[in-house]
């Protein structure tokens, strides 16, 4: 924003004597020093308010120390100075915003007012010493205004946020008192309390009755507490049902780019449950439960957050599950609730209430009868599968979770003899192979394990492919607990040829060498990454069908089962193509900066440009390529970092400014090192000459020369 045009039409004065001597220190004063006193944001929110005019009656008492008055959610009285520290002189503030701690964005604000005063050679009052505005520092440091806090006893979002950024670990808090005539939420309520025990019986009634009329929040409570002295239980039940069927209906949303939203508020059927469960009615809250469950999961499944309405939802329907256990249900019909609940819950919001329940104590005869109602679920299951058509993903599915329930109660009613009987009809019911592999292979039982593991990728290779690969991996493990390396080393190499990789190369030798074939596996790796020609090749062949060309040089095994997955997999056929991003990190990382440029002027350009992410900032390979090279070839990492630098300077964005200004930080120590440091000067001057109407940069360009905040303003006044 622009300047006030009061301070527009103010004249140019020098400043005096007096100024002048407050102002060595702050004319020392770089944004880098304002960022490591208050943090980016503040200096980045102060900055804003003192662009935007926000800062009056600005004076300078005799010892320099600043005084102002600065708008912002009310009027706030800061004094900001410069005190002696170990390491020179630094900045303290004092500020009557709820921070109050020094380095606040209202600090920022006034020491920002005051250089670009410096900068502009204004002249700044002198300080009364009877300003009122000492008195109010000298009594609230830390004073919160009423307007600044809401009836919980919490900041207005703005300020929150800043005491949050400057309450980190490391940062400076202010003193902390409070003026005397101002209460707080505590002592408030001590207050309240005594002036009502203060009342006699006749006033206490008289004025709840006028509250009751007032609130109907007071009215509705006076109400269920007559209904349960009343035993009038029927009537909680309905209300609760009714405010149950209310809140499940409504939809919760959130867009959080811009703070906006709705989550169900399930307080008040909460308390209508705890009130229920007080009185004695765990059986009605229960089947209250019941109702709850399925209508709540069919709110989840339309909600439109990212998990508000179903933490809402779980908070409530804890109640349920202590009900629950205070049911007259008999304890396995309590287990099958939980287990029924978490049956339906999709979304995993159950999990911890429910573990209420089933985290509880019970007996083994009662996990027992849990096992026998499951199993006949399964039968039931199989009877309907075997009647309907098709093959059903979902069907197939649900019965795997029953299937894993019943496994949990077997274990815990101590029949762990018949979890592989369980475990083998499943694998072939539903495919779930993984856990009867994984179960086996725990019982060290490798060669049953490694029989099923070969089923099961037959059987799922081609429609699950994700259970199939699985059991490989399980395999793998069994082959490195009976130290077979080449088979160990087989599947580390499938994985390289198919997702080639720096980590992968080094995992690959590693094994090879317990299988006494390292240098012959080494070769056939590097040729792969520099021909793409990999000794294990995918063909199709006529109607799509496929197969494996394999390179009679390659020492290592390549198992039965692996075959399909590898058939399936990316091995690529077709024109072989290098992988030099892959050698490009192995040169790097060895430290070997022929092969880095070696391979970098290899790669396409497509290949050289993002590492991760977008913008005009990403890190590239090509800088990683100059910091790799800056010491043993300076001239290319200096031709690289120019052109790096000559793409970012078109662009009109902050993040471009920043990237250009690391780039040249980068190529400083070069130049300088090539003896050719005045150029680097001379290409900063061009830049600031070209782009000079580009202030944010200008500014950027400021901080990486080490400008003074007065030097920059009074540069920048210059340019306008």
């Amino acid at each position: 924003m622009k300047r006030s045009t009061a301070k527009k039409r103010a004249s140019k004065k020098r400043l005096s004597s007096q100024g002048r001597k407050a102002g060595n220190g702050w004319t020392a004063l770089t944004w880098d020093d304002l960022e490591r006193w208050a943090g980016d944001r503040s200096v980045s929110r102060g900055r804003a308010y003192q662009r935007g005019g926000r800062v009056h009656d600005l004076a300078v008492a005799d010892d320099g120390r600043l005084l102002a008055t600065v708008m912002g959610g009310d009027r706030y009285i800061v004094s900001v100075g410069l005190a002696a520290g170990k390491r020179g002189e630094r900045l303290d503030s004092r500020c009557t915003c709820p921070v109050g701690a020094s380095g606040c964005k209202h600090a920022v604000a006034v020491v920002a007012e005051y250089l670009q005063a410096m900068a502009d050679e204004t002249q700044v009052p002198t300080a009364d010493p009877q300003d009122q505005r000492w008195a109010k520092l000298d009594g609230s440091d830390d004073q919160y205004e009423a307007e600044d806090i809401d009836d919980e006893g919490v900041f207005d979002d703005a300020e929150e946020d800043e005491f949050d950024e400057r309450a980190k670990p490391g940062r400076r808090s202010g003193k902390s008192k409070r003026d005397p005539a101002r209460r707080t939420r505590a002592q408030w309520e001590e207050k309240i309390a005594e002036h009502i025990r203060a009342k006699d019986r006749q006033e206490l009634a008289d004025l709840v009755c006028s509250l009751v009329g007032r609130f109907p929040e007071l009215r509705e409570e006076f109400r269920e507490r007559i209904a349960l002295s009343e035993g009038d239980v029927d009537r909680l039940v309905a209300q609760a049902r009714r405010e149950m069927k209310e809140r499940t209906s409504e939809i919760g949303w959130q867009h959080h780019w811009d703070h906006e939203g709705f989550t169900p508020d399930y307080s008040r059927l909460k308390h209508r449950l705890e009130r229920l469960v007080e009185l004695g009615q765990a059986d009605a809250v229960v089947k209250l439960g019941r109702e709850f469950i399925e209508a709540a999961m069919r709110q989840i499944e339309q909600s439109d957050d990212e998990g508000e309405t179903g933490m809402a939802v779980a908070d409530c329907m804890s109640v349920v599950f202590e009900a629950v256990g205070e049911s007259s249900l008999a304890a396995p019909q309590k287990l099958l609730f939980a287990i029924d609940a978490c049956l339906r819950d999709d979304y995993d919001v159950l999990h911890d209430a429910a573990a209420k329940v089933l985290d509880a104590s019970w007996r083994k005869e009662d996990w027992s009868a849990v096992v026998e109602e499951l199993t006949r679920r399964l039968s039931r299951s199989s009877q309907l599968e075997g009647e309907s058509e098709g093959d059903s993903w979902s069907r197939k599915y649900r019965r795997d979770c029953v299937s894993g329930w019943l496994s949990f109660a077997l274990e815990k009613a101590g029949r762990d003899e018949e979890l592989l009987s369980l475990y083998e009809a499943e694998a072939r019911t539903t495919g779930s192979y993984e856990r009867l592999v994984d179960y086996l292979i725990g019982e060290r039982k490798y060669e049953d394990a490694e029989r099923w593991a070969r089923e099961g990728i037959e059987k799922t290779c081609e429609k699950l492919p994700g259970i199939a690969s699985h059991l490989a991996t399980s395999l793998r493990g069994v082959a490195q607990r009976r130290k077979q390396w080449d088979v160990v080393a087989a599947h580390e190499a499938l994985n390289f040829f198919e997702q080639p990789s720096a980590t992968g190369f080094n995992e690959l030798l590693v094994q090879a060498r317990k299988a006494k074939c390292e240098e012959s596996v080494r070769a056939a790796a590097l040729k792969f990454l520099e021909t793409g020609a990999s000794p294990i090749q995918r063909t199709e062949m006529r109607k799509g069908a496929r197969s494996l060309r394999i390179d009679p040089a390659w020492t290592l095994p390549v198992p039965d089962y692996l075959i399909p997955l590898a058939v399936r997999g990316k091995v690529r056929a077709g024109v072989p193509r290098p992988h030099y991003v892959v050698l490009l990190e192995m040169a790097i990382a060895d430290k070997k900066p022929d092969d880095v440029l070696r391979w970098f002027d290899k790669m396409p350009a497509q290949e050289r440009r993002v590492v991760g992410g977008w913008g005009w900032g990403d890190a590239t390979y090509a800088d990683q390529v100059a910091a790799a090279v800056a010491q043993s070839h300076p001239e290319r990492a200096l031709k690289i970092y120019r052109s790096s630098l000559d793409a970012q300077l078109p662009h009109a964005d902050p993040s471009a400014y920043s990237a250009a200004a690391e780039y040249l930080k980068k190529m400083r120590p070069i130049m300088q090192s090539l003896g050719c440091g005045d150029e680097w000067m001379t290409l900063l001057s061009e830049i600031r000459a070209k782009y000079g109407n580009r202030p944010r940069f200008m500014e950027t360009l400021d901080k990486l020369e080490g400008r003074t905040v007065v030097e920059s303003q009074r540069a920048r006044r210059g340019r306008r």
